[in-house]
């Protein structure tokens, strides 16, 4: 399989342009900040843009995993992957809406194409950090310490 991989991104949103093929790609994610968890995301978006380097029928899977900070690992999608000879670039774009947020820590999407024998022939890795900050109601200034007695 000769897939080569240009740009990969982890954002909120992105569309293709139907007539000239452009892919867009708005607020990119590199971290989540929330004041507890979990937390849902409205939308989740995975964008991908290939280049079938051979110029030969590409036919296998596309396979979506997440790494948690524990440590375990979760397949969220897996889809058909067929590409034809005479395309030659490729894009794609996976949507998540709600997408759930369980744990603060360093979050790796893993998206990985096999071809029809199920080996490995590449990978896109996204990082996302879920940070946790202390949540402060909007127009009310910070609490400020009391003055010292004497």
């Amino acid at each position: 399989m000769a897939l080569k991989l240009h740009f990969a991104s982890l954002s909120l949103g992105a569309s293709v342009d139907q007539q000239t093929g452009n892919l867009s790609v708005f607020d990119l994610v590199d971290e989540i900040r929330a004041p507890q968890v979990p937390v849902n995301l409205q939308s989740l978006v995975i964008s991908l843009a290939l280049e079938n380097t051979r110029q030969e029928e590409v036919k296998g899977k596309v396979l979506i995993h997440l790494l948690t900070p524990d440590g375990k690992q979760n397949l969220l999608g897996q889809g058909e992957l067929n590409v034809p000879r005479e395309q030659k670039r490729v894009k794609a774009v996976f949507r998540f809406g709600g997408f759930p947020v369980f744990s603060f820590g360093a979050h790796r999407f893993v998206v990985s194409w096999l071809n029809d024998a199920g080996t490995k022939q590449g990978e896109a890795i996204l990082d996302f950090e879920a940070t946790q900050v202390a949540q402060v109601a909007q127009g009310v200034p910070p609490a400020e310490k009391p003055p010292m007695a004497h």
